[in-house]
Parts: C-alpha cells; sequence; structure tokens
C-alpha cells in the first residue's frame, strides 16, 4: 500500500502542478484565473513533496527531522545550496524575460520552497556543527 500511495501522490502532483502552466481552470475568487492556477501548483508541489518525502525517508510524514539525515554534518551544505539555488531561480523567473513561460505565481512558490530548504539547512547546521549543538556528556 505504501508504494502504492507513493504513485497516487506523485502522479496526482504532476497532475496539478501541470494544471498551472495551461488555462485550464476556471477563474476563481476576485474572477482570477491566476489565483486558481496559483492554488493548483501549490497543491501539485504539496502532493510531489509527500511522494518525495516517503520515497526518501520510507515513511509517510512532513517534517524531515534531522535524526533521519543520514550524514547531516556534511550534507546542510547541500540543502543550503539547493535552497540558494531556488532563491536564484524565483529571482531570475520574476524579474527576466524567462518569466514569461511559466505560470504568474511560480517565482513566489519557488522563494517559499527556496526559504523553506534554506532554513532546514541552517538549522542542520546549527544542531550538528554550530551553537546549538549538544554538550556530551
Amino acid at each position: 500500500m505504501e508504494s502504492n500511495r507513493k504513485v497516487i501522490l506523485f502522479a496526482s502532483g504532476s497532475l496539478f502542478l501541470s494544471f498551472s502552466f495551461v488555462e485550464f481552470l476556471p477563474a476563481g475568487p476576485w474572477l482570477d484565473a491566476s489565483f486558481s492556477r496559483g492554488m493548483s501548483g501549490l497543491v501539485g508541489l504539496s502532493l510531489l513533496y509527500l511522494s518525495w518525502f516517503e520515497h526518501v525517508f520510507d515513511e509517510f510524514g512532513v517534517v524531515p527531522a534531522i535524526e533521519k539525515w543520514k550524514h547531516p554534518e556534511s550534507t546542510w551544505k547541500t540543502v543550503v545550496s539547493l535552497g540558494i539555488g531556488f532563491l536564484g531561480m524565483s529571482w531570475m523567473f520574476g524579474n527576466t524575460s524567462l518569466g514569461e513561460m511559466m505560470p504568474e505565481p511560480a517565482p513566489m512558490l519557488l522563494m517559499l520552497i527556496g526559504l523553506l530548504v534554506t532554513y532546514t539547512g541552517c538549522y542542520a547546521y546549527l544542531v550538528t556543527n554550530g551553537p546549538l549543538k549538544a554538550e556530551e556528556e
């Protein structure tokens, strides 16, 4: 059942995310179709995240606790770099002509993802190598 759930989450997330790229959804509140497209993209990304979490950690959940990481002492750098990459993509799609091929809410969603990933990596550093590291007795 778990692998079946992972596939269903991935497929439905991909479907909802694809709706944000086309003018398929009806106009939502305030008669603005971009709201419906943004909500569809947000739901799609959430479902894709749940599928990824189950694939990586072999359990259904939302919060990747530091105890679940294999090597948080070294992988926090990769996580922070990935978060900064998402923030860079957010800026690029919001401030250059590349944004014309993306849905309107794409930069905002990319910035949300980038901030969350960057904060997670910074927290992992603070807990494993930084000032919040538990003192050994």
